[in-house]
């Protein structure tokens, strides 16, 4: 480990007792002799221990000010440099508890630690709609089309480019209709929104009991996945 870029975290008991401080006195002693350039971070349910005697004896700032348990200042963290985590807040954990969570942060704006929502649009892909769509472009009228000539005289190029999106789009409409789906910040990132309407469409393949089914969306889902 290199000496001058090290980040340590002391963790310590909820029932402290002398011989505790004692040990945590040399272990911040020992670190700051070894890794003079370490921020040095003591944090925990350290409510049997005073304040003053912890600053006394390792040299840290505790920098939890508001109550983390009820009207209590229970958990605290004291730090080696505190001006690395001149924003500190007391939150709502996001385990069940009743303790509050403390983040302890550089100065500016928090991190959301909540959950967001945002709708994704893909277009679902089919063996039958692959089936539909080939036979529907042997079945189309070439003679209805534009003729080459006449593109050729048109001043305005970008008319000829609209007038081809608008065909291809209206294609891509009628044979793969764009669909909607709702992924979220806690979604691991590899899930598009194509892979969690084929995890929807196994579950509820799942739930209707038709396993052979949703063993083909899961082999879907594996190719998916080995292509990203």
């Amino acid at each position: 480990m290199n000496r001058h870029c090290a980040f340590f975290i002391l963790g310590t008991t909820v029932y402290p007792t002398a011989d505790l401080l004692s040990y945590i006195e040399n272990c911040v002693a020992e670190l700051s002799h070894d890794y003079p350039l370490a921020d040095i971070i003591l944090a925990g349910d350290l409510n049997q221990l005073h304040d003053d005697d912890v600053v006394e004896r390792t040299g840290l700032t505790q920098i939890v000010s508001q109550p983390t348990r009820s009207a209590s200042l229970l958990d605290r963290v004291f730090v080696s440099n505190p001006h690395l985590h001149s924003t500190v807040r007391v939150m709502s954990s996001l385990v069940k508890s009743d303790h509050k969570a403390v983040m302890a942060m550089p100065s500016g704006p928090a991190a959301s630690t909540g959950k967001t929502r945002q709708k994704r649009a893909f277009w679902p892909r089919t063996p039958s709609q692959n089936a539909r769509f080939p036979l529907h472009l042997v079945s189309i009228d070439l003679g209805t089309r534009p003729d080459p000539a006449e593109l050729a005289r048109t001043p305005d190029s970008q008319q000829s480019y609209d007038s081809f999106y608008s065909l291809a789009l209206g294609l891509l409409e009628e044979f793969y209709p764009e669909r909607t789906i709702t992924v979220t910040s806690r979604d691991p990132k590899y899930m598009t929104a194509g892979i969690k309407a084929k995890l929807r469409r196994k579950n509820r393949l799942m739930r209707a009991g038709l396993v052979e089914q949703a063993g083909r969306t899961i082999t879907t889902i594996i190719c998916r996945l080995t292509t990203l």
